[in-house]
């Protein structure tokens, strides 16, 4: 086994992370939730939360407060 395909996961999984933090950066003022924004990134909500708080040290809910 290698590290390989996990290692080039986690770089999928960070850029979509980032395309999440921009798309809630963009649209701020607009109604935002987990659940939209985890669709949006082709994640469930609860993979979306735990790789965003391990990423970026919170989660999406608190980012979006």
């Amino acid at each position: 086994m290698t590290s390989r395909p996990a290692s080039a996961q986690h770089l999928r999984d960070l850029e979509r992370l980032r395309r999440v933090r921009d798309r809630i950066d963009r649209e701020y003022a607009q109604p935002l939730d987990v659940e939209a924004l985890a669709r949006g990134a082709h994640m469930s909500a609860g993979h979306l939360s735990r790789e965003f708080k391990l990423a970026y040290g919170e989660s999406p809910y608190a980012y979006l407060m």
